[in-house]
C-alpha cells in the first residue's frame, strides 16, 4: 500500500511507503484511516474456489498446496467458473459485513486484465456506497505497469498532473484479480503469526499497517468542486525470478477534472 497527498501547488504533505517482496505476496505500508470498519479476523479463500481456479474444475479434489501439472501459476486465469467461484466467496463476506453482493458487469470476463482490476475495486466501493473511479488514465496505467514489472507499489510520475491524493496497491502471485481482491479485502490483517500473515507489513495484531490494502481500496477522498477520481492498472506475467507473477498493481488519484483526459471510461 502506498499513498500520498499534496497541495494544489505540488507540495508533498505526506509520503510514506514500505515496499516488501515475498512469494504470493503484497506490499503494504502506513495507511490513512478508513471510514469503514475492518474485519475482526482474516478469512482465507475457500478450498473449493482455489481448486476451481487452479484446476479449472469445480469438483477437483486437489490440496491447496499442490498444482496439477497442466497448471501454469505464472498466467492469469479468467474462466467463468473461476471468476464465479471467487465471487461467491467475496459475496459471502459481503453478507457477513452487511453489504449487498458485489455486482460485476456482464462482459467482465472479456475485459482486459487491468480494466478488470479497477472494475473490481469500483465494485467493492459501490457496494459500500463509496464513489467509484470514473475512468483510467494512460499516465496511471504507466505508473502501474512500471510497478508491476518491479513488484512494488506504484509511485506518481511527472506526467500525472496536479493530483491532490494518490493511493496505490500491489500484489504478486495471484492468478486472478478476484483472488487478489479477496486477500486485499478479507485476508489483510494479522494471521496469528508472521508466517500466517499475507500482509507482510502487518507485524502484530495491533499494527496500524494491518488492513492497509483494504483501506486503500475503500479510501475516502476530500474532493473539491470539479475533482474526479481516476485510476490506472497493470498486470505482468513474466519477469526476473525474484518477481512473483502474475504481478498486479493499481494507482488511484483525485484530480481536478480540467487536468485530465480519461482514456478508458469505466462502467457506472
Amino acid at each position: 500500500m502506498h499513498y500520498k497527498w499534496k497541495s494544489r501547488l505540488g507540495l508533498i504533505i505526506v509520503a510514506l511507503a514500505v515496499i516488501v517482496v515475498i512469494s504470493l505476496r503484497q506490499s503494504s505500508g502506513p495507511v490513512p484511516s478508513s471510514p469503514l470498519p475492518n474485519p475482526v479476523s482474516n478469512t482465507s479463500l475457500s478450498e473449493r474456489a482455489w481448486d476451481t481456479c487452479v484446476a479449472g474444475n469445480a469438483n477437483a479434489n486437489i490440496p491447496t498446496n499442490e498444482y496439477p501439472n497442466s497448471f501454469n501459476p505464472s498466467q492469469v486465469i479468467n474462466t467463468p467458473d473461476c471468476n464465479a467461484a471467487v465471487l461467491t466467496d467475496i459475496n459471502r463476506r459481503h453478507a457477513i459485513e452487511g453489504y449487498p453482493p458485489m455486482s460485476l458487469p456482464s462482459d467482465f470476463g472479456s475485459l482486459p486484465s487491468p480494466v478488470q482490476l479497477i472494475t473490481v475495486v469500483n465494485a467493492e466501493r459501490v457496494s459500500r456506497h463509496l464513489a467509484p473511479y470514473k475512468g483510467m488514465l494512460l499516465s496511471l496505467d504507466q505508473d502501474a505497469l512500471r510497478a508491476a514489472n518491479a513488484g512494488i507499489d506504484p509511485n506518481p510520475s511527472k506526467t500525472d498532473g496536479n493530483w491532490t491524493q494518490y493511493n496505490s496497491i500491489w500484489a504478486g502471485g495471484y492468478q486472478t484479480v478476484l483472488m487478489a481482491d479477496f486477500d486485499w479485502m478479507y485476508n489483510d490483517g494479522w494471521g496469528g503469526s508472521a508466517s500466517k500473515t499475507i500482509n507482510v507489513d502487518c507485524k502484530s495484531a495491533k499494527a496500524k499497517t494491518c488492513w492497509g490494502h483494504r483501506q486503500v481500496i475503500l479510501a475516502s477522498y476530500a474532493l473539491e468542486p470539479g475533482d474526479v477520481l481516476v485510476a490506472g492498472g497493470a498486470v505482468v506475467t513474466t519477469g526476473p525470478s525474484s518477481l512473483a507473477v502474475p504481478s498486479w498493481a493499481a494507482a488511484f488519484e483525485s484530480v481536478p477534472g480540467s487536468d485530465v483526459k480519461i482514456g478508458q471510461t469505466l462502467a457506472p
